[in-house]
């Protein structure tokens, strides 16, 4: 993925400017960086910096509000009490860890992640491609988390101030979203959209993907009518209509089957808490059960005429997309193999998740791999040929985290999880019974949707979650934000089982989850520190067996093709009979040559492969590379040289 310069800079510089400036702009920044969030996929495609999907532009938003987040120079946490330890100790821990899987990915030599052609699984993939992946997954995890304690921080006495400069922001910008996605399923599929989901007929409004529309709509469609509770009537009746109707069309005709789940089912358990709280206040409400039928008539005809009106959509929806045959009594399907292909297999997503959890069930394989690791896990799990699979989630949040976090990264997120559930569902003296019924029913939708998808896997939709979880805080009651106090026992336990994660991290990442070892076991050209594209030129004897250059340092995963390796390299450097290059030379890594190499005098080694080996790795260390125009004024050649090593020869 390419960062655009203007991006990078504009992102760098909100990030200071916000975090030197803080609390002075938050009542402007604030709500323009809410907004930003849904907002800025379109801006990118219509001033076409993005012609495909590039979550690495969501930095233009993200560094500013990470800075307006750690704006207050304070070390100390604002989060709420009860969420304090596990949220913490989630944190801390992706904080520990991902920079040992960054390292990883490079071979544990970071001048690696600016070479080209360096292939880190079967599929492709660059250190620089795949380290990206690693940061915007650290990114889910931890700007979350900080997000939300800076919310704790600014609003947990301030519901007002959380309504005025985040709710509204977010709501017109997902309402803005919907309204879009309206003109490109009934109008103009192509406006503000990707080619790719344009040949899909997929509407994504303005997230520049349908997935994270329907995500956005599954908290709006429930969340737009919480927040019209307080406004007069009739605009409160008004806003929850067009919640409701604009909800149901935008999930539709962007296709997303998560967001179509997360919908309905918030919006059948939001209709259930409506009544029940009819029911508990009927005397008080002053509400006749006429006039309820009626507005359930009412809310019937809205959905009939929404149906209605779908059917002049031009877009893919999922009903074209065969989910109805997973629907028991009405699909080809028994309830018994819909269940297992929408919640355990997942199309091999489930099968090959399964198969990095058996083989690293503490540690996992790290955040951010499972999406450039799914196809060789999947070939083990049986998913080659034909059948092989694209990069993609694990089809459900909590099977994803534990095959990229292990057991030991899964404890603080499912005990926060817990936490939170258990407050879902817990009674409160001073909340309004019915509003919180009504978020209860959205995360309860979002929830039932991460169970068979990942809705969750775009920093948008996470910091969205993060501003529901702080709503209901503030809706509940009194938020206490006290410094957590950490006995001794649980700091002690936590410090060590991060400790056991980030060894067992390391060890796996010198060992089985190193790029070359997993070369070697998957079956693909793993090298990196050659000169140029690593193309083959000629040998300057005229021999038809070429010859590659390497850098300072090279490594490659040779296949065995023989019973001994006629390794010969040599040295070009000008000035190599004065001053000789010092080399070395490693196979499997054990030193099978030192010395010092001069011009026209080569290195021929043999070297044996392990018995049985299918693959040798050869390595290779210089002291010093040249450019042949520093020697010769006439020349071009403006490579930087090293060791000139001929094609690998079996004998």
């Amino acid at each position: 993925t390419q960062y655009h310069p203007y991006v990078f800079w504009t992102a760098i510089t909100g990030f200071v400017a916000l975090l030197a400036t803080g609390e002075r702009v938050r009542r402007v920044a604030l709500p323009t960086l809410m907004a930003a969030a849904y907002v800025m996929p379109a801006v990118f495609i219509a001033t076409n910096a993005a012609k495909q999907a590039d979550f690495g532009l969501d930095m233009v938003w993200v560094l500013p509000l990470l800075g307006l987040a750690l704006s207050n120079g304070s070390l100390q946490w604002s989060l709420p009490t009860r969420w304090s330890k596990p949220l913490i100790w989630w944190s801390v821990l992706i904080a520990v860890v991902w920079p040992i899987i960054f390292l990883r990915e490079t071979d544990f030599s970071l001048w690696v992640l600016t070479l080209e052609r360096v292939s880190n699984t079967s599929r492709g993939g660059s250190p620089w491609e795949i380290g990206q992946n690693i940061a915007y997954f650290v990114m889910l995890h931890n700007a979350g988390i900080l997000t939300v304690d800076a919310l704790c921080r600014w609003y947990a006495a301030d519901r007002d101030g959380l309504f005025r400069d985040v709710l509204r922001p977010l709501l017109i910008a997902a309402a803005l979203a919907a309204a879009v996605s309206f003109y490109q399923g009934f109008v103009d599929l192509s406006f503000l959209n990707q080619g790719f989901w344009t040949y899909m007929l997929r509407a994504p409004g303005t997230l520049g993907d349908p997935n994270k529309l329907g995500s956005v709509v599954s908290f709006w469609t429930v969340g737009a009518m919480v927040f019209a509770w307080r406004l007069p009537r009739p605009w409160s009746l008004v806003v929850s209509a067009c919640a409701i109707a604009g909800g149901c069309v935008a999930v539709w005709v962007c296709g997303s089957r998560t967001g179509l789940a997360a919908v309905g089912i918030s919006l059948a358990i939001a209709a259930l808490e409506a009544i029940r709280y009819w029911w508990r206040h009927r005397t008080s409400l002053g509400m006749s059960g006429t006039r309820v039928a009626m507005t359930a008539a009412g809310a019937v005809l809205l959905l009939v005429a929404v149906v209605g009106v779908l059917q002049g959509a031009s877009t893919h929806t999922v009903v074209q997309r065969g989910t109805l045959g997973y629907v028991p009594f009405i699909g080809d399907r028994s309830l018994a193999n819909s269940a297992n292909e929408l919640l355990w297999e997942r199309f091999g997503y489930g099968l090959a998740a399964i198969e990095m959890i058996k083989e690293h069930p503490l540690t996992g394989i790290g955040p951010g791999m499972f999406h450039w690791l799914v196809i060789d896990y999947g070939r083990d799990a049986g998913y080659s040929g034909d059948r092989l699979l694209v990069s993609d989630n694990a089809q459900n949040w909590f099977r994803h985290n534990l095959a990229e976090l292990g057991l030991l990264g899964m404890l603080p997120l499912l005990w926060w999880c817990g936490v939170f559930i258990r407050q879902l569902f817990s009674r409160s003296d001073d909340g309004d019974a019915l509003m919180l019924g009504l978020l209860r029913a959205v995360f309860i939708g979002f929830f039932s949707a991460s169970v068979f998808g990942m809705p969750a896997q775009s920093i948008a939709i996470v910091i969205t979650f993060w501003v529901f979880a702080t709503w209901f805080m503030v809706e509940h009651g009194p938020v206490d934000v006290a410094a957590p106090a950490w006995p001794k026992p649980l700091a002690i336990a936590c410090v060590t089982l991060i400790a056991i994660h980030a060894g067992t991290t390391t060890v796996e990442a010198m060992n089985s989850l190193r790029p070359v070892e997993r070369a070697r076991r998957w079956g693909w050209y793993y090298r990196y520190g050659w000169s140029g594209k690593d193309d083959l030129e000629p040998d300057p004897g005229g021999k038809t067996i070429g010859r590659r250059w390497t850098l300072t340092k090279s490594l490659s995963l040779v296949e065995v093709k023989g019973r001994v390796l006629r390794f010969v390299a040599w040295v070009d450097h000008p000035d190599s009979v004065e001053r000789p290059v010092h080399t070395r030379v490693w196979a499997d890594s054990t030193l099978v040559y030192e010395g010092e190499l001069r011009r026209g005098i080569p290195v021929t080694l043999d070297i044996q492969p392990k018995p049985g080996a299918r693959y040798v790795i050869v390595e290779t260390d210089i002291d010093r590379t040249f450019h042949p125009k520093d020697f010769n004024p006439l020349s071009r050649d403006s490579r930087e040289l090293g060791l000139s090593v001929r094609d690998w020869v079996w004998e």
